[in-house]
C-alpha cells in the first residue's frame, strides 16, 4: 500500500519539476483551435487560463488521490472547469472546443510521464491508467458545465425573443398598448402578463389596450390566457380594452362559446385609443382622412 501511494506522488513530482515546459507545451497543443483563430479567445487569456488550472491541478493531485473527483481537494479544480466552460459557452466556442481544453493537456502530461519514466514500463503503464482515468473524468465535467451553460444561454436568448415579441408601449399618461402579433403558447402568454403587470406598476397606467389584430387564431385555450391578463391588469388597478377582434376570429368566439362579456371591446385599435381617451375625459375629435 506504501509503495502505490509513492508511485502516486511521483506523478505530482513531476508536473511541479515539468510544469513550466508543460505549460509551453500545452499553450503549443492549444495553437491550432479554431476558436483561437476565430478570435474567440486572445493568446493572452488562453495563456493565463491554463496556467492557473495547471496550478490548481498540481495542487488537488499532491494528496495522491486520482480517482474521486468529488473530494474537497478537486473542489477548486470543479469549480474553474465549470465557470470555464459557461465562458466558452458566451464566447461563442463549440463544444468539442472546449472538452479540447483538458484532452490536449491529458496528451502533453502522458507525454512527459514516458519521457520520465522509459525505463519503468510498468511504473510508467500504471501512472499513464490512472491519469488517463482522470482527466477523462475531468473533461466529463467540462463537457457536462458547458451543456448546463449552453441550456442556460438558449433559455435566456429565448426569453429575449419573447420579451421583444411582447412589447408594451406607453402611448399616452396612464395608457398602455400590448400589441400581439403570432401564435400565444403557455410560455409566451405568461411573458406577456409578466411584461404587462411590469410595465403598469412602473407607469402608473389605469387603461391597457391589448390589441390583437396580429393574432391569427384564438381558440379557447388563447382566449382563456387573455382573459386572465386582464383580470391580472384589472387586479393592479388597469382597465383593459381588447381591440383588433376581426370578423373570423368574432365567430369563432360565438362558436366556441367563449365569453368574452367580462371584457370591453372594440374592433380596431383606432376605437380602443378613442375609448381610452373618453375614460380619460381627454377631448377626442375625430378628422376626415
Amino acid at each position: 500500500m506504501l509503495k502505490e501511494k509513492k508511485k502516486v506522488l511521483r506523478i505530482s513530482e513531476v508536473l511541479v519539476k515539468k510544469e513550466r515546459a508543460i505549460l509551453d507545451a500545452w499553450i503549443k497543443a492549444q495553437a491550432d483551435v479554431p476558436a483561437l483563430q476565430k478570435g474567440l479567445i486572445t493568446e493572452k487569456q488562453l495563456k493565463e487560463d491554463s496556467a492557473q488550472f495547471l496550478k490548481i491541478l498540481i495542487k488537488a493531485v499532491e494528496g495522491g488521490n486520482l480517482e474521486d473527483i468529488t473530494t474537497p481537494e478537486y473542489d477548486e479544480v470543479n469549480k474553474f472547469l465549470a465557470n470555464l466552460s459557461v465562458s466558452r459557452v458566451v464566447q461563442g466556442f463549440s463544444a468539442s472546443e472546449t472538452a479540447t481544453y483538458i484532452f490536449s493537456l491529458k496528451d502533453v502530461i502522458l507525454s512527459f510521464l514516458q519521457d520520465e519514466y522509459s525505463d519503468q514500463p510498468e511504473t510508467l503503464n500504471k501512472m499513464v491508467i490512472d491519469f488517463s482515468v482522470l482527466l477523462k473524468k475531468l473533461g466529463l465535467v467540462t463537457f457536462e458545465a458547458y451543456l448546463k451553460g449552453k441550456e442556460k444561454v438558449i433559455a435566456e436568448q429565448q426569453k429575449s425573443v419573447l420579451e421583444l415579441s411582447t412589447p408594451v408601449i406607453q402611448v399616452w399618461q396612464e395608457v398602455l398598448i400590448l400589441p400581439l402579433i403570432g401564435t400565444i403558447d403557455s410560455a409566451r402568454a405568461l411573458q406577456i402578463m409578466e411584461s404587462l403587470l411590469e410595465s403598469i406598476v412602473a407607469t402608473q397606467s389605469s387603461i391597457v389596450i391589448v390589441d390583437i389584430t396580429g393574432v391569427p387564431a384564438v381558440d379557447t385555450e388563447v382566449a382563456n390566457r387573455l382573459l386572465k391578463t386582464i383580470q391580472a391588469a384589472k387586479l393592479m388597478g388597469a382597465e383593459c380594452i381588447l381591440t383588433g377582434i376581426s370578423p373570423r376570429i368574432s365567430q369563432t368566439i360565438v362558436n366556441l362559446g367563449i365569453d368574452l362579456s367580462r371584457a370591453i371591446t372594440r374592433t380596431s385599435l383606432r376605437d380602443g385609443l378613442e375609448l381610452a381617451f373618453r375614460k380619460l375625459k381627454l377631448k377626442v375629435t375625430r378628422t376626415e382622412g
